[in-house]
C-alpha cells in the first residue's frame, strides 16, 4: 500500500533549502514563509494549539527516538524532535489568539514541496453507519473478522514488511479478499459483528473504521486492526479500466449504486481488490469524538489526515490548500466547490495514500460526512511544517528561500 522508495537523499540544515532527490525525481523541497500559506492569518489559532497540544500529549509517550515516518534524515521525523515545541506550547495562552499564532511561526518552520512540478491529490474518508448485530441471524449473516492470530507482519530481505502465515513450515502469502470471502476464516471465533450486506463490509474496509447500529439503537464502535497485505487495487479504477464506469461519473455514490444494482458481478468485482482489512472492537471511544488514528489520537473531523508515512511522518502539521463541495448541492453532474484553506495534522494513513503531495482527509461520521468525503476528488497543494532547530530560533519568519537549482 505504500510507495517503495529505492534510493532518497535530503539535507536539512541551518534553514538552507532542502533538495530532495529519488528515482521518481522528486524536485524541490525547501522552506517558505508563512506568508506564503494562503489563508493563514485567517485561522483559529486557538483552535490549532488546542490540536498541537493534544498531538503532543501522544508524541510524548514515545520512546525519544521512535520513528514517526518521513524521508530519512528528516527533522521532525523522530518523536524527541517535538519535545522542545512540545515543552513551548504548554507554556503559550490559549486564550490568546496572538501568542498562539506566535507560538506557530517561532516554533514550526514551513515547507513546500512538488513532484515534477505537479499539484498534489486531496481524497476525503469518514466513519460510516452500518446496520448490524453481534450476533449472526438471516438477515445479519456478513462476518465483520478480528485480525487472526496466525497472521504474521515481518520484514524481508529488502526491508519491506510483508504479510503472511506458516504453512507446511513455510512462509506464504497470507489469504485473499476471495479466499477469505469463500470462507477461509471460517469457524475459527474472529467474528466482530454481522452486517447485511457485502458491500457495506467492503466500504467500511476501505474508510478504515466504522459504527455498527444494532438492532436495539446502540453503537458498536469499530477500529482499524490490520491488513492482510494482499495488494490494494482501487476499484473505482478497475471500473473505469473495464469500461463499467466512465471517469466523469465515477465517485462513492455511483459506485455503490452500480454494485447494488449488478447483484451477479459486485462480489467477484470488489474480490479482484484482493486486500482486506481487519477491525477491533473499541469500548473506550466516547460516540462524539472520532475513530482512532494511527497516531493513536481520535481524529478531528476537518483537522485529521491520513497520509503516506514514508514521506511525512505522523503527528507533523500541515498546511493544505484545496477545495470543497459545496453542501448545498446535492447532484454530482452540477456541483459547485469554494476554497478551502487551514491547518491539518498527519494522525492517520490508508491504503491508496501514496507520495509527498497525496493526503486523505477525516470528514466526520454519518451521513454527512460521507458525502463529503464521496465527492473529494481535489488538486491541492500541501506544506509541511516541521520543527525549527535551536539555532533556528532568531531566523526571520518572513524570508523566503526560493527552491534550490537542480
Amino acid at each position: 500500500m505504500k510507495s517503495v522508495l529505492r534510493y532518497f537523499t535530503i539535507l536539512l540544515a541551518g534553514g538552507l533549502a532542502a533538495c530532495v532527490q529519488t528515482q521518481e525525481n522528486l524536485s524541490d523541497f525547501y522552506p517558505v514563509s508563512y506568508q506564503n500559506l494562503s489563508g493563514w492569518d485567517k485561522e483559529n489559532y486557538g483552535q490549532l494549539l488546542t490540536l498541537f497540544r493534544q498531538n503532543c500529549q501522544y508524541l510524548e509517550k514515545l520512546p525519544p527516538n521512535r520513528h514517526l515516518g518521513g524521508v530519512q534524515g528528516l527533522f521532525g521525523g523522530q518523536a524527541q524532535d517535538w519535545l522542545q515545541s512540545c515543552n513551548a506550547a504548554n507554556a503559550v495562552n490559549v486564550a490568546d489568539p496572538a501568542q498562539a499564532k506566535q507560538f506557530f511561526e517561532t516554533w514550526l518552520q514551513p515547507y513546500q514541496y512538488t513532484i515534477n512540478g505537479t499539484t498534489g491529490k486531496v481524497t476525503g474518508y469518514y466513519e460510516p453507519d452500518v446496520e448490524g448485530s453481534t450476533v449472526r441471524t438471516d438477515v445479519y449473516k456478513v462476518p465483520v473478522y478480528r485480525k487472526p492470530r496466525d497472521l504474521i507482519a515481518r520484514k524481508n530481505t529488502d526491508g519491506q514488511i510483508e504479510y503472511g502465515f506458516i504453512q507446511g513450515g513455510l512462509f506464504v502469502p497470507y489469504y485473499t479478499r476471495a479466499q477469505i470471502d469463500q470462507g477461509a476464516l471460517s469457524g475459527k471465533g474472529l467474528e466482530i459483528a454481522w452486517v447485511k450486506d457485502p458491500i457495506d463490509l467492503f466500504f467500511m474496509q476501505i474508510q478504515g473504521s466504522g459504527r455498527i447500529v444494532l438492532p436495539d439503537g446502540q453503537i458498536l464502535r469499530l477500529g482499524y486492526a490490520g491488513k492482510n497485505g494482499q495488494p490494494y487495487t482501487a476499484l473505482g479504477r478497475l471500473m473505469i479500466d473495464q469500461g463499467l464506469m466512465d471517469s466523469q461519473s465515477i465517485n462513492m455514490f455511483s459506485v455503490r449504486a452500480w454494485l447494488h444494482s449488478h447483484p451477479e458481478q459486485a462480489v467477484s468485482l470488489m474480490e479482484q481488490n484482493k486486500n482486506y482489512v481487519f477491525f477491533r472492537r473499541l469500548t473506550d471511544q466516547r460516540h462524539d469524538t472520532g475513530p482512532i488514528g494511527t497516531l493513536g489520537a481520535p481524529l478531528t473531523a476537518g483537522r485529521s489526515v491520513a497520509v503516506d508515512k514514508q514521506w511525512i511522518p505522523l503527528g507533523v502539521p500541515l498546511w493544505l490548500e484545496t477545495t470543497m463541495p459545496s453542501p448545498a448541492q446535492n447532484q454530482t453532474d452540477s456541483l459547485v466547490r469554494y476554497p478551502w484553506k487551514r491547518m491539518v495534522f498527519a494522525q492517520d494513513v490508508g491504503g491508496g495514500v501514496t507520495g509527498m503531495s497525496r493526503v486523505d482527509l477525516f470528514t466526520g461520521w454519518g451521513a454527512q460526512a460521507g458525502w463529503y468525503a464521496g465527492l473529494m476528488n481535489e488538486e491541492g497543494k500541501v506544506f509541511i511544517l516541521l520543527p525549527r532547530r535551536s539555532e533556528q530560533q532568531s531566523l526571520p519568519i518572513t524570508t523566503t528561500q526560493q527552491p534550490s537549482a537542480q
